[in-house]
Formats: C-alpha cells, sequence, structure tokens
C-alpha cells in the first residue's frame, strides 16, 4: 500500500511544495491506517513551510488534524473497526492520502458532519481547551485575532463559561467575531483607545493569537496587574509577563467542541476548500491572512 505525502526540502511560499508516493511500513501496534478525507492548514503549517517557525529538518512534511475512513487495523482491536469514520490528531504528517496515527487520537466523526468541518477541527478544538485549562476561570478576556479557527473557537467556549470577551480582527470580519458572541473591535493604529471605548475595565486576561508587537503591548496596557497575557503565536516576546500556551492533547476536550458543532451549540465556518493537488495554492491563501474560520485540503 501507497501513499502520497505533502513535503517540502527549502523554505519559501507554496511553490516549494511536493508531492512524493511511497510505500507504507507494517502498521504498528496501537496504530490505525487511515484513509485522508479532510485535514485542515493552520498558520503554523505554512509558517514552517516559510521557515519562519523551523523545529523540523529537511525535507519536512506538514498537517496536524485530519478526517477519514479507517482501513487497516492491528487483528486486537476491540473498540474500533474497518470502515468506521473518525477524525483526530497527527504530528506534521496529516497531509498525506494515508496516514498511520495512534488510537488514542481519534474520536467517532458524527454522521452529520461535513468531511470539511470534521477535517479541521482537532489542533483548534484542543488549543482552545488549552487555552482555558491554562488561564483558569476569568471573568473578562481580550483575544487578538480572533476570527482564525482557534479565536471562532475560544470565543464560544468563553462565551459559553459566562465570559466577557473583546476580540479584535480586522474590519472585514468584524460581523463575522460580533456572530460568534465577542465585541468586535479592528486592530491597528488607535488599537488601545477603541477597546477601552467598548470595555473600560481592565481585563482579568489576554490571548494573542496574532503574534504582533501592538497586541503584546496593547495587553501590557490593558489587561490587570495580576492578570494573565498569554500567547499561542509561537513568536518570541520581550515581556516575561507573557507566557506561551502549547497544545496540550485531550480527546475529551476535542469531543466538547465538536459535540458543540454537531448539535448547532457552536458555529464553525470553513473559510474554503482546496483539492490536495492545489495544496500550494491553499498554502498562499493562508498566507493571505484574514482567514475566517478555517481552511481544508479534501482528498
Amino acid at each position: 500500500m501507497e501513499t502520497t505525502i505533502l513535503y517540502a526540502s527549502e523554505y519559501g511560499k507554496g511553490n516549494v511544495l511536493n508531492f512524493s508516493t511511497q510505500a507504507l511500513p507494517p502498521l504498528q501496534p496501537g496504530n490505525a491506517r487511515i484513509q485522508v478525507k479532510a485535514a485542515g492548514i493552520n498558520p503554523i503549517d505554512a509558517r514552517r513551510m516559510t521557515g519562519e517557525f523551523k523545529h523540523a529538518s529537511m525535507p519536512q512534511t506538514f498537517g496536524t488534524e485530519f478526517a477519514g475512513t479507517i482501513i487497516d487495523l492491528n487483528p486486537n482491536e476491540q473498540n474500533w473497526a474497518i470502515n468506521d469514520e473518525v477524525l483526530g490528531s497527527g504530528g506534521s504528517f496529516t497531509h498525506a492520502t494515508i496516514i498511520d496515527v495512534p488510537i488514542t487520537n481519534l474520536i467517532k466523526k458524527p454522521e452529520n458532519m461535513d468531511w470539511s468541518v470534521a477535517g479541521t477541527l482537532a489542533g483548534v478544538s484542543q488549543t482552545a481547551m488549552t487555552i482555558f485549562d491554562e488561564i483558569g476561570p476569568v471573568k473578562s478576556l481580550l483575544i487578538h485575532g480572533a476570527s482564525g479557527g482557534v479565536g471562532s473557537i475560544t470565543i464560544q467556549l468563553a462565551k459559553e463559561r459566562g465570559i466577557e470577551v473583546v476580540a479584535t480582527a480586522s474590519e472585514k470580519n468584524q460581523e463575522y467575531i460580533r456572530s460568534l458572541g465577542a465585541i468586535p473591535v479592528v486592530y491597528g493604529s488607535g488599537l488601545i483607545e477603541r477597546i477601552k471605548n467598548v470595555f473600560p475595565n481592565q481585563f482579568d486576561a489576554s490571548i494573542d493569537m496574532s503574534g504582533t508587537e501592538e497586541a503584546t503591548q496593547t495587553s501590557l496596557e490593558l489587561v490587570k496587574p495580576d492578570g494573565i497575557i498569554a500567547t499561542i503565536a509561537g513568536k518570541q516576546v520581550f515581556s516575561n509577563r507573557v507566557i506561551s500556551i502549547w497544545v496540550k492533547r485531550n480527546v475529551n476536550n476535542l469531543k466538547h467542541v465538536v459535540n458543540g458543532i454537531a448539535e448547532g451549540k457552536f458555529k464553525w465556518t470553513v473559510d474554503k476548500t482546496f483539492p490536495f493537488s492545489e495544496a500550494s495554492q491553499a498554502y498562499d491563501y493562508i498566507l493571505e491572512g484574514h482567514t475566517k474560520g478555517k481552511i481544508a485540503l479534501l482528498f
């Protein structure tokens, strides 16, 4: 059995991406073999492609979430079956036609959920839930760069918890942010005053999803002295008040968000889909910024 994998041997824009078809090794104990139907692209994938974020040797592969069908299992597996529809997480290799992933990373795909939605949820859901595990109980939250996948879910999880949310985004995504339950504010020059106009009190916490100096300085100004200032952007910051949050995989956290979307409790937007063969165009689209929700590769 063979798989076709997306990879890059150099840093750059989408034109550095290539495909490689190779034989799959024997399935290891504890893994399931998945025929991928859809996989989300996260900003970190595009930043690794350009070389802005480096944590792998060359050539590098991409993708941390997927949805698909189980096509092979070890004989002693009791909880899953061939042809089960699943979604879950993988480690920088899910942008491929067939992948092997730990069974512990899988949850069942809701029957009423489109593949493009299911394939874009694992990373953002677990990241958003990790944020609340890390910041603890708060009553007010400032989110920078909130229109993407993680921000969209974070706003809704915050509202579920009764947290008042102010969220920054581009001009074109203001109504989208409002529809999720947050008070929207346009980022850019004059941001601090615009936020004070809609929320005059200091915040209990902030979370930066954009990685800009503007976001850091705004949080330092508007978050309480004993409040939490956090980032998931993965960029170096020059303040010891800012803590970095990295996703912690937890299938129960994933189920909470997936079930909420399947039941209509949470809104979810797939901004655009691309066939796997057009992955380079999809990655370049991510680099343009201002994505609303997520981008999906379809297989």
